[in-house]
């Protein structure tokens, strides 16, 4: 027994040591006329768009517009709580922080719960303050069918992976994680109809990205994530882009 439980042990510091993360991944979708949006928001859309020779010179220009909450996008603390930070307010070292993963994309689990929180803590430990939780429910693959990935049935209802009110007040209780990124629409289950997660997490000035690129594997802990919302003023949220660099790259 004892060998038993030895080599399983080393099959895991093996195991992590493999998924190391080695280069700088982009968790961010492109923004394009295909991004995935909700109903009733104004999608992203080129609404002009000129490229030409100029008597001897290049010239290309674009005009956008889009709603804040479609793509990879960053949720401020404002989006649900009158009281929280907007875009531009939230502190920039909050932006940049350590990053943790627990990955749920082998299981069929369709909601984070305090369980898998607790989980991750036994295997790695506390997590790091600033921390910037990511969570993969394994949705990317499904990016590309907007009905698939939003889980929409024969009555229009969505059914996909999010956060359970019980996790989200776990986050909070912690006091390390400062945001938290899925590879869902939502950090609330599709299911939700009073979005308890995104009320729990924004009450406590933790933000929030929503569909993140997801497609690697990323080490559970021992990396740094930036978030780069565009810094909108006013904004409840703003488009984002993600990036996950290995530890001591800079």
């Amino acid at each position: 027994m004892l060998i038993k439980v030895l080599t399983l042990l080393l099959l895991a510091k093996v195991s992590f040591v493999a998924s190391k993360l080695t280069e700088i991944v982009d968790l961010t979708w492109d923004f394009s006329n295909n991004t995935v949006y909700w109903s009733g928001i104004k999608p992203f859309s080129y609404t002009k768009m000129v490229a030409e020779d100029r008597n001897g010179y290049w010239y290309s220009m674009n005009e956008f517009c889009a709603g804040e909450h479609g793509g990879t996008h960053f949720d401020a603390p404002y989006h649900f709580n009158k009281e929280g930070w907007k875009v531009a307010d939230v502190p920039i070292t909050r932006l940049v922080a350590k990053g943790a993963t627990i990955d749920l994309s082998r299981t069929e689990t369709k909601s984070l719960a305090p369980k898998h929180l607790e989980n991750w803590k036994r295997q790695n430990g506390e997590f790091d303050p600033n921390t910037f939780l990511i969570i993969k429910f394994g949705w990317s693959k499904y990016w590309n069918n907007r009905n698939q990935y939003m889980g929409i049935d024969v009555n229009g209802n969505m059914d996909f992976p999010g956060i359970s009110a019980e996790a989200a007040t776990w986050i909070v209780n912690s006091r390390k994680i400062v945001g938290v990124g899925l590879d869902t629409a939502s950090v609330d289950p599709g299911r939700s109809s009073e979005f308890m997660t995104h009320r729990i997490l924004s009450k406590n000035q933790i933000y929030n990205v929503e569909n993140l690129k997801l497609l690697e594997d990323l080490p559970e802990k021992g990396f740094s994530v930036v978030v780069l919302p565009m810094k909108l003023k006013d904004g409840t949220g703003a488009p984002a882009r993600v990036l996950a660099i290995p530890k001591n790259y800079l």
